[in-house]
């Protein structure tokens, strides 16, 4: 029998699972960087995700679709709420002064003619257009 709880890195694993906050198809990134200051060449932080639980580090995916990943979908639509809000009401935290309410306000959604024609394939069948 398999013990996850007992294994080595256990708690790492967890804490990254935690960081992505119950994102259903995390990212697993494998790697490494330095990172130096500029002027003097001295290390200030090294990275390595070969001391990770299985060698990689997961990372949110941040889709922005629920149908693909409930949570990061959910953190997605509150943040879009947040920056809506702050633009039309003002918000001290971002030093977004309240007086933007006395502005007027225009949510235009702009698509690009040069992109052509938008093709759709729904499950695997042929686009509408034929091609």
């Amino acid at each position: 029998m398999l013990r996850v709880a007992g294994a080595p890195g256990y708690a790492r694993w967890e804490d990254q699972i935690r960081r992505t906050g119950g994102c259903s198809d995390p990212i697993h990134i494998t790697g490494w960087s330095v990172a130096k200051d500029k002027a003097s060449g001295e290390v200030l932080h090294r990275y390595s995700t070969e001391d990770e639980p299985g060698a990689r580090l997961r990372i949110a995916c941040g889709n922005r679709r629920a149908s693909r990943c409930p949570a990061c979908a959910w953190i997605y639509s509150g943040d879009t709420y947040h920056l809506i809000r702050a633009g039309l009401a003002g918000d001290d935290r971002r030093d977004i002064p309240a007086a933007v309410r006395e502005h007027p306000r225009v949510f235009a959604t702009l698509t690009a003619p040069s992109f052509g024609p938008v093709h759709n394939r729904p499950a695997g069948r042929a686009c509408r257009c034929g091609k």
